[in-house]
């Protein structure tokens, strides 16, 4: 990971967490340092929660689905759908 997306990580985050995080998939790093620049308390909360690592694998798995199925619409010929729609913030 650059040292800007660990450090904006480790502003909003414990170390441990930042930790696990930088195990996972690139997207979901990616999707992790969005949530924490777009959102740094529900990410706070989904960290005390004990469900932010579970909850960045699951959404970056869905979202790398749509985007996966979107680019197989593009190359069948079809309509692509907007990026606001499949990039999702973090869970109320």
């Amino acid at each position: 990971m650059n040292d800007q997306g660990s450090s904006l990580l480790e502003s909003v985050l414990h170390a441990q967490s930042v930790q696990e995080i930088e195990k996972l998939s690139p997207y979901a790093v990616m999707l992790a340092n969005r949530w924490a620049k777009e959102a740094p308390s529900r990410t706070r909360e989904l960290e005390a929660s004990g469900k932010l690592v579970a909850t960045l694998k699951e959404r970056a798995e869905n979202e790398a689905l749509l985007q996966w199925r979107s680019r197989i619409r593009i190359v069948r010929g079809g309509k692509a759908p907007s990026p606001e729609k499949e990039a999702s913030p973090p869970p109320p």
